[in-house]
């Protein structure tokens, strides 16, 4: 059987391990529980892959990300290694094949979502199957205390107790103490050997700025011809910003997830391979992308959280030369924290009412509703109950995490019509020339099928032919639908809705104090955001080391907190930073000066004089030799 290093060869052509890699996978190869915090981009999916050929039998996988998995399987397949995932509307056909490849050793990596652990069938067969090894992807997802918590993740020592003997490895990025306690009390760990390294790299520059125009100070700070991410809350402002920031001279691309597979795939690409430098993205980016040579991570609104903070800024410097984390605010959003984040968080009586008004929107009486799906137009739902979006969507949000319902936002690309009335009753209405009339009329003269099928439709095209104006001609959709003459569904983001309890005010009393267990929670996580981005004596990394946990970690020397400190440096402290910076990579002189608040061309002059450092033909600072 080839070793660990020999498959790293093999298949991946790498010739040495990261750090802590081989050692993690040593301690599964002894079928020992492992618990493994790695910071983005470390290889993480190297080491149970890698555990998994070893071990010469089936790992399954279970992460929380449909399009995760599907990336993981099409990269190990494109390497030449078995994979599968069981995700989408499978039926039972396809749902037996995937099975029963896996069971008869024809894969060697099965993905799976914790939800569909729960199929009393599914596990069945994964007790059939032969099992090496379980792996457990964003584990921090089991906890409460973590910043993703699912529900259905607290389920999976199920398949740990079918299978007792196969050794588990639970993987993430950031995990606080309460986390990792729960992922090995949740898992039913036994005594797991703990791997918990600083999740936050020192060539990162944290740096947080109060600025009055945002947009401007980016355009001023992002840097020529040098991969970026730039973060923002929401899809409209990642076409709006790329189309503002091109226009000075940056090459842009945006990506959110209401996009097409396509689209989506193709400004990935572009911005991978370097023809365009700057991503202007949603969350959606990020999660299992492998880019080492992004140089500057911006966030243009305040997170959710510190630990997404920790995530998304950390897909900055993989390569450990020096990059920037940079997070831009203003006075008037500090000021207004309370108002506009702390305030806008649904409260009880919202997320009952939220609750309540989903199941009249689908005319879902009591005891009833359990199983069945709908598509919500999230923007018509919110203004048919008075409902703030906002608050709306976190309340969603709540609910899907106590797992009263489902959700899949997806993006409807075209609007559809189904005529519900007999030809005989809308020849009427529209002889009689009722509300939307001249609407109806089109729509009976230009599409066949309309009283059989939904039927794709142009609100442009038919406002054109009855010289009305594309929102007059929606207004007047809605109300023949309301009148339920047709059946009418907008282009636009949507949610696909499924109802996993059936509709009952005492199933809402039950999770009373889990909803205000999370609401306190997101106001705990806001509330460090503002500790974070106000603080101004703590050094950057060590606060966000100190949040998760970890009191070990040093001065960075090189965020804003420091460089404010560092601002009368004496002559051998100014070399001894330089010294302590040329370490790490060569530096072009305005990287290396924008670490200082003060002139130090003349120590540098000393330094190249005493052959400390010299001026390479790159034109860079290098260290002379190992100091």
């Amino acid at each position: 059987m080839p070793s660990p290093k020999e498959i790293l060869k093999k298949i991946w052509g790498y010739e040495h391990f990261r750090p802590q890699q081989e050692t993690i996978i040593q301690e599964i190869l002894q079928q020992k529980d492992v618990i493994a915090i790695l910071p983005t981009g470390s290889g993480k999916s190297i080491i149970y892959q890698v555990a998994g050929l070893a071990l010469n039998g089936l790992t399954i996988v279970i992460s929380p990300l449909i399009a995760l998995m599907e990336d993981q399987v099409a990269n190990l397949n494109k390497l030449g290694v078995k994979a599968i995932s069981l995700t989408g509307n499978l039926n039972f056909t396809d749902l037996e094949r995937l099975l029963n490849n896996a069971a008869f050793g024809h894969t060697n990596f099965l993905f799976i979502s914790p939800e569909r652990l729960q199929n009393p069938y599914v596990l069945k067969r994964l007790q059939q199957m032969p099992v090496k090894l379980i792996t457990v992807d964003e584990a921090h997802c089991i906890s409460e205390w973590g910043h993703d918590f699912r529900p259905s993740y607290t389920k999976i020592h199920i398949l740990k107790e079918q299978l007792p003997n196969v050794p588990v490895i639970a993987l993430t990025a950031t995990a606080k103490d309460e986390v990792i306690k729960d992922i090995e009390q949740y898992l039913a760990m036994n005594k797991p050997k703990i791997f918990k390294t600083n999740v936050l790299r020192t060539n990162i520059a944290y740096k947080v700025l109060q600025v009055p125009d945002k947009l401007n100070a980016l355009t001023q700070l992002l840097k020529k011809n040098t991969s970026a991410i730039v973060y923002v809350k929401t899809r409209k402002k990642t076409y709006q910003y790329a189309a503002l920031v091109e226009k000075y001279g940056y090459q842009t691309a945006f990506f959110h997830g209401g996009m097409s597979f396509k689209d989506k795939q193709k400004a990935l690409q572009d911005w991978v391979q370097n023809k365009t430098n700057v991503m202007f993205a949603t969350t959606a980016f990020g999660m299992g992308i492998d880019k080492a040579d992004v140089r500057q991570v911006f966030h243009l609104d305040l997170p959710a959280s510190l630990e997404n903070y920790i995530q998304e800024s950390g897909r900055a410097g993989r390569d450990g030369t020096y990059s920037e984390a940079i997070l831009l605010t203003n006075e008037t959003e500090l000021k207004d924290f309370d108002q506009n984040f702390i305030e806008q968080l649904p409260d009880l009586t919202l997320i009952r009412k939220v609750y309540n008004s989903l199941f009249n929107h689908f005319y879902i009486g009591l005891n009833d509703g359990k199983g069945q799906s709908y598509d919500l137009n999230f923007m018509d739902f919110c203004k048919r109950f008075n409902l703030n979006p906002y608050q709306t969507l976190q309340a969603i949000q709540i609910l899907e995490s106590e797992e009263v319902i489902k959700t899949n936002q997806k993006k409807r690309f075209y609007s559809t019509v189904q005529i519900l009335s007999r030809p005989a009753e809308v020849r009427s209405y529209i002889k009689h020339k009722r509300a939307g009339w001249q609407i109806l009329n089109d729509l009976v003269r230009s599409y066949t099928d309309i009283f059989h099928l939904p039927t794709p439709i142009s609100e442009y095209k038919i406002g054109i032919k009855t010289d009305l104006n594309p929102a007059k001609v929606k207004e007047y959709l809605l109300e023949l639908a309301k009148r339920e003459i047709i059946s009418y569904k907008s282009a636009g983001d949507i949610f696909m809705i499924n109802f996993l309890e059936n509709r009952d005010d005492h199933l809402f009393l039950y999770h009373q104090k889990r909803f205000e267990k999370r609401l306190d929670l997101k106001k705990e996580q806001l509330k460090s955001v503002y500790r974070y981005v106000t603080n101004h004596q703590t050094c950057r990394i060590q606060f966000l080391a100190h949040y998760l946990g970890d009191r070990s970690i040093k001065e960075c020397g090189i965020c804003d907190i420091c460089l404010a400190k560092n601002n009368h440096l004496s002559s051998s402290e100014i070399q001894q930073k330089i010294i302590k910076l040329l370490r790490q990579n060569c530096l072009k002189q305005h990287e290396l000066k924008q670490h200082f608040q003060q002139e130090i061309q003349s120590v540098l002059d000393w330094m190249i004089e005493n052959e400390q450092i010299y001026f390479s033909k790159n034109f860079e600072y290098c260290l002379s030799s190992p100091l």
